[in-house]
């Protein structure tokens, strides 16, 4: 029998891995980015112990761990943390989906939607809020909601799930919405009884606010009320059923945007049940994920906060550390809690008039936070609480009173007191520059691991679903026009707003729209026309449309 020669086994190898190495393979279908915003290490051990020592779903993949600095700061803000999952970029604080220089990067979910895989956000904050904005909008401000709305609108996903209405009617967004033939579902029954199994043919928002009149954003699990407002999994397990039509795939980002809220008020009761209601989020996604067999599950919060540990010198002195019970000393306290310090200082909110007038006289005000907060004050402390109500600043007689006219030391005070009880500590009320936690579910067991950068996520995210590089597709769809010169090819006639003459055409160019006009024509485009001073970014199609 003869043998093949060598050189024939090597043409037939490279013939095989030819196609791979020419046309490269998305490695996973599906992506689903979790990221439990602003949730310390040590809120996994605590949240395990408050469920009875029993594992998290996201026990199973975490595999590493994340630095979270940002470009201008080692101690980050969730604009520039989750611009780095996003763009594959570390820019800088309070920045959005931009560049450290101010110049827009491209989205993986702006990518994923260009190469036609249906796209979703799952939040509980409002839907403009930072970490949402980063996959969706491009601006140097993460408080500029009215532009970060309007941006948000225009360059909707598929589906938005959230806070926030009360956003679309600030810049008078709610007729522009509707002319694009937008679906909004704004009560929970219409929401449960949405159809999953039919095709997303235009963007669906589904827009909830929690239990006090005039939120914009949903209520903490422990306070919500479950016959009006939907929980993150269920939200999630919707939106995987929406997307999932889609036989090209899907991207979804969910967060539990409001672990962070709580720990900027140290309030463990609020910490410790938002993050369990966002780790059944991570068990539908790693379920789902298990059973397609084709999706990426990625677990990562964009920082820590408020530097929570089990163990303080502020707790009860007769308990030794090192033979602390946990169960009974740390979380019986916070199980005895019904509802945040947050849902105590709303409900008292409640009852002040506009005037000033509180209804609750002492005695009701303690029994309140005692039955609701499992806190018993002194006379001294709940006289000192009482007064601090009278500080109050009142708009008009007509306006209603909103919960940032409450002195803000309220809701930390009830916090830091029942923390105290419990013997939590914490280390300040803000942002912490720890490396976080790192959870990966791949179906080929394709991981990061180690100690990584959060700008690596992003790069991953896109290598995943073979989106190109992130870099040479923000120069594709993000090109660079003046309206201070006139080029070659076109002639400015103004610069506000922006219209240029070319041959016989006259084009006028928007920003933070999806759209330019020929010859007082709308035309659609497939991202944002954007400007930084008097340099507009405009598609690729768009450009080569004016200069050659």
């Amino acid at each position: 029998m003869k043998c093949i020669p060598i050189r024939f086994l090597l043409w037939f190898v490279l013939l095989m891995l030819l196609p791979g190495i020419l046309f490269p393979q998305q490695q996973v279908k599906n992506v689903i980015l979790l990221i439990p915003d602003g949730t310390s290490t040590d809120v996994l051990s605590l949240a395990r112990w408050y469920q009875g020592d029993k594992p998290l779903a996201i026990d199973e993949i975490i595999c590493g761990l994340v630095k979270t600095n940002s470009y201008d700061s080692t101690i980050t803000d969730s604009a520039p943390a989750s611009t780095a999952f996003a763009t594959g970029n570390k820019t800088k604080s309070g920045y959005v989906g931009v560049k450290a220089d101010n110049t827009p990067c491209i989205s993986v979910l702006e990518l994923a939607r260009l190469k036609g895989l249906s796209t979703g956000i799952v939040v509980t904050c409002q839907f403009p809020h930072a970490t949402p904005a980063d996959f969706v909008c491009h601006y140097f401000n993460r408080d500029s909601y009215d532009v970060l709305a309007r941006q948000f609108v225009y360059n909707s996903p598929d589906l938005v799930f959230g806070g926030g209405y009360a956003y679309l009617s600030n810049p008078g967004l709610k007729p522009v919405f509707d002319s694009l033939g937008y679906r909004m579902i704004t009560d929970y029954q219409s929401f449960k009884n949405f159809n999953t199994k039919a095709a997303l043919k235009k963007p669906t928002w589904a827009l909830f606010d929690g239990w006090l009149d005039g939120k914009k954003y949903l209520s903490y699990d422990c306070d919500r009320d479950t016959t009006k407002e939907p929980s993150l999994s269920e939200m999630t397990d919707k939106a995987i059923q929406l997307l999932s039509q889609n036989k090209k795939g899907f991207f979804l980002m969910v967060e539990g945007s409001q672990v962070d809220w709580a720990a900027h008020n140290n309030d463990p009761k609020g910490v410790v049940t938002e993050f369990l209601a966002f780790d059944k989020a991570v068990k539908m996604a790693i379920d789902f994920a298990k059973k397609d067999k084709n999706t990426l599950v990625i677990v990562c919060p964009d920082h820590g906060n408020g530097g929570i540990t089990m163990g303080s010198v502020y707790g009860d002195k007769s308990i030794s550390f090192d033979k602390m019970n946990i169960p009974r000393n740390v979380i019986g306290p916070l199980k005895s809690a019904k509802h945040s310090s947050r849902w105590v200082y709303e409900t008292i909110l409640k009852k002040i008039d506009n005037q000033g007038n509180t209804l609750l006289n002492t005695s009701d005000f303690s029994k309140l936070i005692e039955q609701e907060y499992s806190i018993k004050l002194t006379d001294a402390e709940t006289e000192n609480l009482v007064s601090d109500l009278k500080l109050i600043k009142f708009p008009s007689t007509t306006s209603k009173i909103s919960s940032t006219d409450l002195p803000g030391n309220l809701i930390s005070y009830l916090g830091h007191t029942l923390s105290d009880k419990a013997s939590i500590g914490w280390t300040t009320s803000g942002h912490t520059n720890e490396d976080v936690f790192l959870g990966i579910y791949h179906p080929k067991n394709d991981r990061l691991t180690g100690v990584v950068e959060n700008s690596d996520i992003g790069n991953y995210i896109a290598k995943q679903l073979n989106l190109g590089n992130l870099e040479a597709e923000t120069t594709k769809y993000f090109k660079a026009i003046s309206s201070e010169e006139n080029s070659n090819s076109y002639i400015i006639i103004s610069k506000m707003p922006f219209r240029i003459k070319k041959g016989q055409d006259t084009y006028e160019i928007s920003s933070n729209v999806s759209f330019f006009k020929k010859n007082n024509q709308l035309i659609p485009l497939n991202t944002l026309v954007l400007n930084k001073g008097t340099t507009y970014f405009v598609p690729e199609v768009l450009f080569d449309a004016l200069i050659k």
